[in-house]
């Protein structure tokens, strides 16, 4: 590790010096970029991820997104999602921005000054205050107005620093002021004092008696901070900054290009329409609205991404930024506890950037197939043509996400200290302290349903579907490439909402649609109707089409599919039945409105009146649970560990049962904007439940997995 360490290094130094004129030529650039809005972040306010927004970005951001009804204590960063509490779960949400500390790193580097070019008092505007400084202090690098120049004087601890007028000073040294936070953000009121080589970490002496104390390599922060290189990390930055600059710009492009695609064809198409305008206008009209809804819905997606990689970029940016004034103007400690930081919030930021962009396409070619026949059969002709889409993830991009996320790698495994040859243990160290056990922990990829809890991120209005009766969602099913496609009972429809859950469009059912499900074959869909039929369709580039359809001995309500055989819920049985419709077995229940929800390890679960019933694919049960105060049992579905989430309709909550049936808690016992839940969805991909009503204002709601 060390040769390679030194050979880095070496190649790092030689990097530098190819680009050092241009480092100089951004020295003076000392602006830091707010993750929010991406403009010059004003009033800094740092969260314990250590990932800084403005003040007033920061107080929209949690008033607008998370102001929930359900009293929660916290918030999601806006970037890395990680759980952020303000300093009083008390305070109203209003202060709850203002609660987080500044950060003063931040804040010093973009002094304020008046229009005259007078300066702004460093205490006051740690207040958000704006008063005209006359005096600096050369102790403690701050700009002074008359009442803080009191303060300071009557302060036993600061009566004897140096202050001058503030004009015998430089703009240069006012500009400079560099603050290092070294409190631990674990334990309040403790300072950062020791290093725990076997975990990387900056810990307090509390964090190394409860967290680190059967570690072995553990050092001052004043001896690890004696062997710190800087060199190290400042090549990997500058290589991550690449990287994001790569994305960022392939980003642009592609936009660009994705715009003049749609510029020339919508160009094209009008000139074909207008030879036969009279004739084709309704058909100029509808090819229109789609090439409109489907470049808008690709346009969103990369506008998404290039934002994400947008405040990537930022971040890094804003990285190297700190790395050059630390470097500069402070001793090895405080750059020490800087680089630490940073590590940490960028390996939490990169995470967070792989599971947003790592799979989303950003190379969108749109592509028109016309009919050669236009002319000739113009009276015949029901469309212009077929618009396709062509998506990938372009190589370049691709790559500068694997270089980024193999760069935090280096970061994270290699050591940025020298080696050193006496190793402390943690127990050595704290000898007086009594002996705490705490069990190690690890950073999981996902959220433990069974500790997390449910967070509103989304509500879809009545308003926004339109529609001369209030639907009333049944049934859905998720289609890659899509979005959802949900049964409208009421209004005898399909509605198709994109991977965001904006309405699109709908499909016009001969009779009331009740459940929808996959398929035996690719693009495959299978439907219950309230005629008791069973209708299979195809769904093929936004055309939905009949291929068979049955007529059923009893009304069929809930449909799913489990290996070869299809399952369906009655008013009285649960059948089994082949991929063609052939009974294979009748199982008799209870109550009305059977539901019905498979699982990947041959399993099945249905409703019993009020009892969840589990049985093996041959239809033996295997067991049943009652959930604790539910009330007219319907939605069922199933998450991707096999867990069960149910919904009672009058009694208005949403439960979480066990694979196995040995567990169950109720996730909400009240649903935001719903009181009558009727259908319950779960993605296929994400943590993300979706809740339909029984005819309400609210027509679906969607919800999150949190950390509680």
């Amino acid at each position: 590790m060390n040769h390679y360490n030194n050979d880095l290094r070496k190649d790092c130094e030689r990097k530098d010096k190819q680009a050092i004129g241009m480092a100089e030529a951004h020295v003076d650039n000392r602006s830091f970029k707010c993750l929010i809005c991406l403009q010059e972040c004003n009033t800094p306010r740092q969260l314990s991820c250590f990932h800084t927004f403005c003040t007033g970005c920061l107080d929209t951001y949690i008033n607008s997104e998370y102001v929930t009804e359900d009293n929660r204590t916290y918030f999601p960063c806006p970037v890395c999602e990680s759980p952020c509490y303000p300093h009083d779960k008390d305070d109203p949400v209003s202060t709850w921005a203002g609660s987080f500390p500044r950060n003063q790193l931040f804040a010093s580097s973009m002094f304020k000054e008046t229009e005259s070019g007078q300066t702004f008092c460093n205490g006051c505007l740690t207040d958000d205050e704006e008063n005209v400084a006359s005096f600096w202090c050369k102790a403690c690098s701050e700009a002074l107005c008359q009442p803080c120049r009191v303060a300071h004087r009557r302060s036993k601890l600061l009566s004897t620093h140096k202050v001058i007028a503030i004009d015998e000073v430089s703009k240069t040294d006012i500009r400079m002021p560099v603050f290092v936070d070294n409190t631990c953000p674990r334990h309040t009121g403790k300072t950062i004092e020791v290093y725990c080589h076997d975990h990387n970490a900056l810990c307090c002496v509390l964090c190394v008696a409860l967290l680190h104390r059967r570690c072995t390599n553990v050092k001052s922060i004043g001896d690890t901070a004696q062997m710190f290189s800087l060199d190290v990390i400042e090549c990997e930055l500058g290589k991550m900054t690449d990287e994001s600059k790569t994305i960022v710009e392939e980003d642009e492009n592609k936009l660009t290009t994705l715009e003049s695609d749609y510029e020339k064809m919508t160009s094209n198409v009008a000139m074909i329409i207008e030879k036969a305008k009279d004739k084709l206008d309704d058909l100029q009209k509808r090819f229109q609205t789609g090439l409109d809804v489907t470049y808008r819905r690709h346009q969103d997606s990369l506008h998404k991404r290039l934002r994400t990689n947008r405040i990537f970029q930022a971040n890094i940016e804003n990285t190297n930024q700190l790395m050059r004034i630390v470097k500069d103007k402070n001793p090895d400690v405080e750059t020490f506890i800087v680089t630490e930081q940073s590590k940490t919030q960028l390996l939490r930021h990169v995470r967070r950037l792989q599971q947003m962009t790592g799979d989303k396409h950003n190379t969108f070619e749109l592509k028109m197939r016309y009919d050669d026949v236009l002319e000739k059969v113009i009276n015949m002709m029901t469309t212009v043509g077929r618009l396709e889409v062509s998506s990938s993830l372009s190589s370049s991009s691709h790559d500068s996400l694997t270089s980024i996320r193999q760069i935090i790698d280096t970061l994270q495994t290699t050591s940025s200290v020298t080696s050193f040859s006496e190793s402390t243990s943690s127990s050595d160290m704290l000898r007086d302290v009594g002996h705490v056990t705490v069990p190690s922990s690890s950073i999981a990829p996902r959220i433990d349903v069974w500790t997390g809890s449910l967070s509103l991120v989304k509500s879809v209005n009545k308003g926004s579907i339109g529609g001369s009766k209030t639907p009333r969602l049944t049934g859905g099913v998720f289609i890659e490439g899509e979005g959802l496609l949900a049964t409208d009972y009421k209004n005898k429809k399909l509605l198709l909402f994109d991977d965001s859950y904006e309405y699109i469009g709908h499909y016009d059912m001969d009779n009331s649609p009740i459940d929808i499900t996959r398929g035996f074959e690719p693009n495959e869909l299978i439907m219950t109707q309230i005629d008791s039929s069973l209708i299979r369709y195809t769904f093929r580039d936004g055309c939905i089409t009949t291929t068979d359809s049955i007529s059923s001995a009893q009304q069929c309500w809930g449909i799913d599919t489990l290996g070869d055989n299809m399952l369906t819920g009655t008013d009285y049985s649960v059948e089994i039945s082949t991929s063609d419709f052939k009974q294979v077995a009748s199982i008799p229940k209870r109550g009305y409105n059977t539901f019905v929800a498979a699982s990947p390890n041959g399993l099945f679960y249905h409703s019993d009146e009020d009892v969840i019933v589990c049985r093996s694919r041959d239809g033996k049960e295997v067991h049943r649970i009652m959930c604790k105060g539910i009330k007219e049992l319907r939605g069922i579905t199933l998450d991707q560990d096999g867990n069960v989430y149910v919904c009672g309709m009058e009694s208005g909550d949403i439960h979480l049962i066990s694979h196995d049936g040995s567990k169950g808690r109720i996730l909400l016992s009240r649903i935001s904007g719903i009181t009558r839940p009727y259908a319950i969805l779960h993605h296929p991909t994400r943590q993300e439940i979706i809740v339909t009503s029984w005819q309400e204002n609210v027509v679906f709601e969607v919800y999150k997995f949190c950390d509680q």
